[in-house]
């Protein structure tokens, strides 16, 4: 028997009009209905097919974003800049926050998948990121996908936007060693995925034209939160505690690491140098104010949308795109 809305609705015990705008997300609904709703459909395994809706046309006008997190100020600038571009265009934008979670995002790419949407902006999970197991029934659909900020092997034939990361990990690290310092710990906020990899890679080619040695204990994770990188920055000092300087790779980790200085009564940037990255709106006005690479986020996210339109129109299209970073010198790294 097909599973229709009206059985979903049916044995949640609600309206067939609440589960559209679940299914739909055209209308903000409790929590525990939400719940309600999704634990039925994924029960069922129902996928509703939009493939009739603007039959003139063959378009949803909906386009998809899927990201991991949106744990700092980059991530939520891109997404606003995505929704604005979206409505400019004539869009509609259905938003989902995996949260890492690798088998919601499966789920979703195949709800999304089923005609919902007319193409999808994608930044990949971190696991996700790290494996080669999308479905192949995905990979070999026409549906058009851009990947934003995170990179996938797999989706080698999409259109891709980033921030330059190469040139960031690089020029903050050559900042440094202008300046005399040898010793640069890095915070990182999650391992394995692109970003965090170019971000290193430009840092230790810093290091090699400087014949610095790469040493792996000066890098720790942050978990992408305030707290994490203030325990990160403590632990990496007390093992390390030659280290002149730091390269942290978000903005609140920037403001976590910051905490964790001072509760150790290192003073900035006389004892230890820092370099933040995202030129968060209150890193001027901080104690002391901070040295960040600044990131462009509006730029990121107008393009990928744009590259997805591209995409929509050409289906061979597949252009990648680096948005180039600056660096934004202030008392924090002593310069």
């Amino acid at each position: 028997m097909k599973v229709t809305m009206k059985k979903i609705a049916e044995e949640v015990g609600v309206s067939v009009t609440t589960v559209s705008h679940v299914v739909n997300g055209t209308k903000k609904i409790s929590s525990e209905k939400y719940n309600q709703i999704m634990e039925i459909i994924r029960k069922h395994n129902y996928v509703p097919n939009y493939s009739a809706k603007n039959l003139r046309s063959q378009s949803t006008k909906t386009a998809g974003l899927i990201v991991p997190s949106f744990p700092d100020s980059y991530v939520t600038g891109y997404i606003n800049s995505i929704s604005r571009r979206a409505k400019e265009m004539g869009y509609n934008l259905l938003f989902i926050n995996t949260d890492e979670d690798v088998d919601y995002e499966q789920e979703t790419l195949k709800l999304l998948h089923s005609n919902m949407v007319d193409g999808i902006i994608l930044s990949p999970s971190a696991k996700m990121e790290e494996s080669e197991s999308y479905s192949e029934e995905l990979l070999d659909s026409s549906l058009p996908i851009v990947l934003i900020s995170r990179y996938h092997e797999a989706f080698q034939h999409s259109p891709f936007v980033t921030q330059d990361d190469f040139q960031a990990g690089y020029d903050a690290a050559i900042h440094l060693l202008q300046h005399g310092h040898r010793d640069i710990g890095l915070i990182y906020a999650v391992s394995g995925i692109s970003p965090t990899k170019n971000r290193i890679n430009g840092y230790k080619k810093a290091l090699e034209e400087y014949g610095v040695s790469f040493n792996e204990n000066y890098l720790e994770k942050g978990h992408a939160t305030v707290e994490g990188s203030r325990k990160a920055v403590k632990s990496l000092l007390e093992k390390n505690k030659e280290i002149t300087a730091l390269f942290v790779l978000s903005d609140l980790m920037t403001i976590g690491t910051i905490s964790g200085l001072k509760e150790m009564n290192k003073k900035i940037p006389d004892e230890v140098a820092l370099i933040g990255f995202g030129d968060f709106p209150s890193a001027p006005i901080m104690d002391p104010p901070v040295t960040n690479i600044s990131l462009s986020p509006d730029t990121l996210g107008q393009t990928a949308f744009d590259l997805l339109l591209n995409k929509i129109n050409n289906p061979g299209y597949d252009k990648t795109v680096h948005i180039p970073n600056f660096l934004i010198t202030r008392k924090s790294c002593g310069c």
